[in-house]
């Protein structure tokens, strides 16, 4: 373990305790949502329990739905998991004169003598999201609530950002995700007026800036979202959609909407350039003629787009792969995220992954969109990852698209981006170079990261590496 997780670790444990020593809570709640939560689990519980030994210490989300008998088993300090949405389950525990007799009676809670009893769990779902109440954001130090990598990208990157679901469910199956295994097919809704009650609560409670939309499929009822979008113009804010978007569902009024709504960045979720894997791999209803008619609309809004894609899956050939390149550089997108594949406990992925004995490992630490955890008599760990960064480097860099139609402004800024938050990166200096030449920048500012790509080229083999396979030098 190296000394920075140390002491992020150390840093976290210092943080329970004080909370704990100064609450005195009765009940502790761990939202554990993926994957990578896993690891922290006996960490938090075990603080939790050396300071207040009887405190009962309970577990939701995406891992506590899905792993509820290894988790039981793996982490003695913690009490009791929750089974799909939280709210009903935890007012039933908080409301009970007897936990036991909760824990017994309630469909939605899962204990070791739930388990040892044979009791298959069921989800208690809040149908109607209305009696949700409003959050209090008073509970929040809003200081430490930041935004998300697109605000770096605006016009008021510090802008306070909150966060809203409006609707629960996703009706469809694609093999990577595993939001349906807590919240269901059936998508819910939140009223309009109910939506902007809590948009307006936040912006009166926190001077809120930036909306984010976190919504699986805001789209699934369009009259609905435009609706939505048409009351959120009232309030002057920005509006983002940090999850994908349904391209099927984006028209020539949605596209108007967005704008209006102050929306600047809609990420289409492509997941892949190719129809085989589209329909016998990830499941998903997509056709892939509607994606420039999408991206067209949202450019003719002044809406910046950008795409996400899958690599990785099992069944995935390398001619896949080709044909997912050769759509990037038909349609043109602002930004393409090349993610590996993920194997989410809850989805299907997982599921045939461990069926096929095809993960790398069960280090859920290890389980990101950076590392290929997949290995299948097609997929090799350390090809996927060099591909995938290969992919990336070529689609936003090499053959950047705002770069190549000359629109050097907006070019700039994604590039800048990169340059600050990853200094050393010797292709974001040479084509923010490139950039700077187009916007007839003195040679005084472009000389800089000339020679900044010069010196990394030299110093780095990683580096020198990429430049040879581009022909960026010799």
């Amino acid at each position: 373990m190296c000394n920075t997780t140390i002491d992020i670790e150390a840093g976290i444990k210092n943080i329970i305790k004080e909370k704990v020593a100064e609450f005195q809570p009765d009940v502790v709640g761990i939202s554990a949502l993926f994957n990578t939560c896993y690891n922290y689990l006996d960490l938090i519980s075990v603080t939790c329990k050396g300071v207040k030994n009887n405190v009962l210490i309970v577990m939701g989300g995406g891992i506590a739905t899905n792993l509820y008998i290894q988790i039981l088993k793996d982490f003695p300090h913690i009490d009791a998991l929750c089974f799909g949405e939280g709210e009903i389950p935890l007012k039933q525990l908080l409301d009970a004169d007897n936990t036991e007799d909760c824990f017994f009676y309630s469909t939605a809670w899962i204990t070791r003598n739930s388990i040892k009893d044979g009791r298959h769990p069921q989800p208690l779902f809040v149908q109607d999201l209305d009696e949700i109440p409003f959050f209090d954001y008073k509970l929040m130090d809003m200081n430490e609530y930041k935004g998300r990598e697109a605000d770096k990208l605006s016009e008021c990157p510090n802008g306070r950002q909150l966060s809203i679901y409006t609707s629960r469910g996703c009706p469809f199956n694609c093999v990577f995700c595993a939001s349906s295994s807590v919240h269901g097919k059936t998508v819910r809704f939140m009223s309009v007026a109910k939506v902007i009650g809590e948009v307006k609560k936040m912006i009166d409670s926190c001077n809120m800036e930036v909306l984010g939309i976190e919504d699986d499929h805001f789209l699934a009822d369009k009259n609905r979202a435009k609706d939505i979008l048409r009351r959120l113009c009232e309030f002057k804010i920005r509006v983002e959609f940090p999850n994908g978007m349904a391209i099927y569902a984006i028209d020539e009024e949605i596209g108007a909407l967005l704008k209006k709504a102050g929306v600047t960045t809609v990420s289409l979720a492509m997941e892949s350039g190719s129809d085989f894997v589209l329909k016998k791999i990830i499941d998903k209803p997509l056709k892939l003629d509607m994606v420039k008619g999408a991206v067209d609309i949202l450019r003719k809004n002044d809406i910046c787009v950008h795409c996400c894609i899958v690599l990785g899956l099992p069944g995935e050939l390398e001619k896949h792969r080709d044909e997912t390149m050769q759509m990037i550089f038909k349609i043109g997108f602002d930004w393409i995220y090349f993610n590996l594949a993920v194997p989410v406990v809850g989805s299907r992925l997982y599921t045939i992954c461990k069926e096929n004995s095809y993960l790398i490992n069960d280090d859920f630490s290890e389980h990101n969109t950076s590392k290929c955890n997949i290995r299948t008599p097609d997929i090799d760990p350390e090809y996927m990852e060099e591909k995938a960064y290969l992919m990336n480097l070529e689609a936003n860099f090499v053959h950047n698209y705002n770069l190549a139609i000359g629109d050097y402004k907006k070019a700039s800024a994604y590039l800048q981006n990169i340059v600050q938050t990853y200094p050393s990166h010797g292709l974001a200096h040479y084509y923010l170079a490139k950039v700077y030449e187009g916007l007839g920048k003195s040679e005084a500012v472009i000389k800089p990261h000339r020679d900044e790509f010069l010196k990394l080229v030299t110093s780095n083999s990683t580096w020198n590496k990429y430049a040879k396979i581009f022909k960026l030098i010799a």
